[in-house]
């Protein structure tokens, strides 16, 4: 006979696992007809749940879950490292998960609770549906994204202007006299870049320079295909003298393309990127570029599931001390936080006056 799994306990009862493993560390966020219903399929089958879920049921010190969108993820390594800077001063310690081959949050937040050590999630979020990342704070677990897409959703939050980065950026281009600037745009579906398009369209707007729609060309953050997008932009009579990129990678594929055209960067073309990831202080010209706080990004967002972690600790104790009746998940309460950290702009050597 095969063993009883989480798995199979949640079908057999008709709720998530992240439910049944809620039931089984005895968590006041269940109410108590679920409640009920779980333990009675627990009892029936037999199922004995893991060690680990054991130890955290016993209040041993769990972890935090991090779930990241693949480790050669350029921005990975700096989000990490702020996570880290807060979370090795405390009890805790950190399961690193990825999401790189997953359509959705579910498969690896089965891997997660199959464990039953997670006492909170912190999220890297890219383009997965995020529906099972909602279930599971709806049902008591703490979950904070850092959110590198600015998307929006009931979830607590972390991320950086896009908007201001991209105005700061273009009025910089501007006062360098630059007029006619093109727009290398990433996916319009993600939210930050349709912050970053409104940045570039408003500092154009309050300068009092027309919107040329043929000046932004959308290159999907695809290095070829912005390195040809900018190249054909570049072989027109009325060509533009700057190049504000939605990202660092697309914004060398700009230099390299007034390479192609045997023009200068910046004496022929300014070129500014978005991120400065490492590399970009290194090319040459070193490129200006907007900083992302990607280090205080992941360590805001540490310090907010810690905080939630020991309210939903202080909730869970007061209600046990109460009736005995847990509260129903998805209860009313403020709206989740949601951060906006400042960007920065880095001027370096690829930004001057506009030609003559």
């Amino acid at each position: 006979m095969e063993k009883v799994t989480i798995r199979d306990i949640a079908r057999l009862a008709g709720v998530s696992k992240s439910t049944v493993s809620l039931v089984i560390n005895n968590s006041p966020r269940v109410d108590p007809e679920t409640r009920g219903r779980v333990l009675a399929v627990i009892t029936r089958h037999n199922y004995v749940p893991s060690a680990t879920a054991s130890a955290l049921a016993k209040g041993r010190p769990p972890f935090i879950s991090m779930i990241v969108p693949g480790l050669t993820w350029r921005l990975v390594a700096p989000l990490n490292y702020g996570v880290a800077s807060v979370i090795e001063r405390t009890p805790y310690e950190i399961i690193l998960y990825t999401s790189t081959n997953d359509h959705d949050y579910a498969p690896v937040i089965d891997r997660m609770l199959a464990s039953g050590l997670s006492a909170g999630v912190l999220v890297i979020n890219q383009d997965q549906t995020m529906q099972p990342l909602l279930d599971l704070h709806a049902q008591g677990v703490p979950v904070v994204l850092i959110n590198t897409l600015g998307s929006h959703f009931d979830l607590p939050s972390v991320e950086a202007d896009n908007y201001e980065g991209a105005y700061g950026a273009v009025r910089h281009l501007l006062d360098l006299g630059h007029r006619r600037i093109a727009s290398l745009a990433g996916p319009m579906t993600y939210p930050c870049c349709q912050d970053r398009q409104r940045g570039y369209q408003d500092a154009l707007t309050e300068a009092g320079v027309p919107i040329d729609a043929s000046l932004t060309q959308q290159s999907g953050f695809q290095p070829p295909t912005a390195r040809e997008l900018v190249r054909e932009l570049l072989e027109r009579a009325d060509r533009p003298t700057a190049v504000f990129a939605h990202n660092d990678v697309t914004a060398y594929a700009a230099m390299d393309a007034a390479a192609d055209r045997g023009l200068r960067v910046p004496e022929d073309l300014s070129v500014v990127g978005f991120d400065d990831i490492p590399s970009s202080a290194h090319v040459k010209p070193a490129l200006t570029t907007v900083s992302q706080p990607f280090e205080a990004m992941g360590e805001h967002a540490a310090r907010m599931l810690l905080a939630a972690i020991s309210s939903e600790s202080a909730s869970s104790e007061s209600a046990s001390s109460e009736s005995g009746e847990g509260s129903a998940p998805g209860g009313h309460g403020p709206p989740p936080a949601r951060v906006h950290l400042p960007t920065t702009l880095i001027v370096r050597d690829s930004t001057g006056p506009a030609p003559s």
